[in-house]
């Protein structure tokens, strides 16, 4: 696709999109104002302002005055609670309508600047041509980026990227211009290690996988493109555009997880999850101004993980270190980071992570700074590295109680998520720290089979990888349900024994943990 073609894409997804949220805060607003104001014999004027009226102190000798002072109150109470809703609305209609105008004269001014210049171009400006130089540099941090960015021509983008064919990678780079950029380098990578070329012979799978995932379709964003940095490829797909998309997600896969052997499968996972995910947002009630919300997802893998053979204990050295973890973190948090500052408008994000996927996860959010991330959904963790009180790691393996821990994270309490299935070891290790279902401060998710709120049976997850698959009525299976919920908002996710006392371990998962490292 070339650039108008992907101006064209981005200016339709903000007409959509945007449309849409003001569709639904008018869809919410109107029935306020048109009914409930006046049926309260109430009035409203245009800022939003609710009248109560006016209780007279008595008629005819009917009626004492306090009696009228009373329901003068409670009317005076029932408006103010009107205005309230109303003010919100209308604040939020506005908010919204001028974030669309500037996103969409942004397109716009795009899509001009293309059409008169779709290969020639006038000269850099002087910072661009200092970077081009080397004398300078693209800012490090993805908000200044992003503002940098925006400043720019299309010539002038197309120019840093022939300067730095891997600038699609950059945080901060709107989606659209970071999936332009990488399905470029994508081509030209593949094309050469079908060629032989030594740089990237050895890296022709992982593309080729890279390559099938994302095809020609329109939804696959292909957000991270690395065969360089590290030992093995890296690549982010996203399903779904980031920066349009209210809700938003990231999955770290774990332990055995590449690009070559996995990407496909962790997008497919992504998919299936953002379709229930925005089927719960549907399912909204009529005026719900969330029920026309996007969701993107988006499958990481941007950092080396173990890649552990299961017939060689010797092989978990990479496993049981987390090394790997705390050099990946950095890379997440600053991709969180990226999607923040690319964002129009506000974001709920989501931060997935499965097996040491998790553990890299709870590395990335206690990185310094303050991360775009609203809620944690882990699943087969190991542990996520943070520091709660110590507390016997075998027998029994009492709650751990640390209130500390949300903020270690930087979440607000009760925006933690965990799963443990049967048959998990992994999620019962204890190796980085307690795992997850020994802390208080998560929020204990279902596994087991159930039916959700949709009415659809929702199959029983065992074992280490199931949590996000499809079950054998080609469902998501409970575990996936809830990830969705999460991510959405829309949906209260199913709890493990709500309002009971602390999970216990039992004696099965210490043989499960030996039974796993040694068979």
């Amino acid at each position: 696709m070339n650039h108008i073609g992907s101006a064209l894409l981005t200016l339709a997804d903000r007409y959509n999109s945007y449309g849409a949220q003001l569709d639904a805060t008018r869809s919410a607003l109107l029935p306020i104002v048109d009914h409930e104001i006046p049926d309260a014999g109430m009035t409203v004027d245009e800022d939003g302002n609710v009248t109560a009226p006016k209780v007279p102190l008595g008629v005819n000798g009917q009626g004492s005055p306090m009696t009228a002072v009373l329901v003068q109150q409670i009317l005076q109470a029932q408006a103010d609670s009107l205005q309230v809703r109303v003010k919100h609305l209308l604040t939020q209609f506005g908010e919204t309508e001028t974030t669309a105008a500037q996103a969409i004269t942004t397109s716009l001014r795009d899509l001009d600047a293309y059409e008169q210049h779709p290969d020639a171009a006038p000269p850099p400006a002087g910072r661009v041509q200092a970077i081009l130089d080397g004398t300078a540099q693209l800012p490090a941090d993805p908000a200044a980026l992003h503002d940098f960015w925006d400043t720019l021509t299309p010539a002038e983008k197309d120019a840093l990227w022939q300067h730095d064919q891997y600038l699609g990678n950059r945080n901060g780079l709107p989606a659209t211009d970071r999936d332009h950029y990488n399905r470029i380098k994508l081509d030209d990578e593949l094309a050469r290690a079908r060629a032989g070329d030594p740089a990237v012979a050895g890296k022709q799978r992982d593309l080729q996988a890279i390559q099938d995932t994302i095809g020609n379709k329109p939804d696959r964003m292909l957000l991270l493109l690395d065969t360089q940095s590290g030992a093995m490829t890296h690549a982010a797909v996203g399903i779904g555009n980031p920066d349009l998309s209210a809700n938003v997600s990231v999955s770290a896969g774990g332990l055995n997880t590449s690009v070559g052997n996995s990407l496909g499968n962790m997008v497919g996972e992504a998919a299936n999850i953002r379709q229930v995910a925005q089927s719960q947002l549907r399912r909204l009630p009529q005026g719900d101004p969330r029920q026309s919300q996007q969701v993107a997802s988006i499958a990481w893998i941007g950092a080396d993980l173990p890649q552990a053979g299961l017939d060689h204990p010797g092989d978990y050295v990479d496993v049981a270190d987390d090394g790997m973890a705390r050099r990946g973190a950095p890379k997440l948090a600053s991709f969180y980071d990226g999607l923040g500052a690319a964002h129009d408008g506000s974001m709920h994000l989501t931060a997935v992570g499965h097996s040491y996927g998790s553990l890299m996860t709870g590395l990335a959010l206690q990185e310094p700074g303050r991360h775009p991330v609203d809620d944690l959904a882990v699943y087969g963790s190991p542990g996520l590295d943070v520091s709660t009180s110590h507390a016997p790691l075998l027998a029994g393996l009492p709650d751990v109680v640390d209130r500390s821990v949300p903020e270690q994270l930087g979440l607000r309490p009760g925006h933690l998520y965990e799963m443990s299935a049967h048959g998990d070891p992994v999620a019962h290790f204890n190796a980085f720290g307690p795992s997850p279902d020994n802390i208080s401060a998560f929020t204990h998710l279902e596994t087991g089979a159930t039916i959700t709120s949709d009415g659809v049976h929702r199959e029983e997850s065992v074992g280490h990888s199931q949590y996000p698959r499809v079950g054998g009525n080609n469902q998501l299976r409970t575990s996936g349900w809830n990830i969705a919920a999460v991510v959405s908002g829309a949906d209260r996710p199913i709890q493990v024994n709500p309002g009971g006392g602390p999970l216990e371990v039992s004696e099965r998962y210490a043989h499960e943990i030996v039974h796993w490292l040694t068979s």
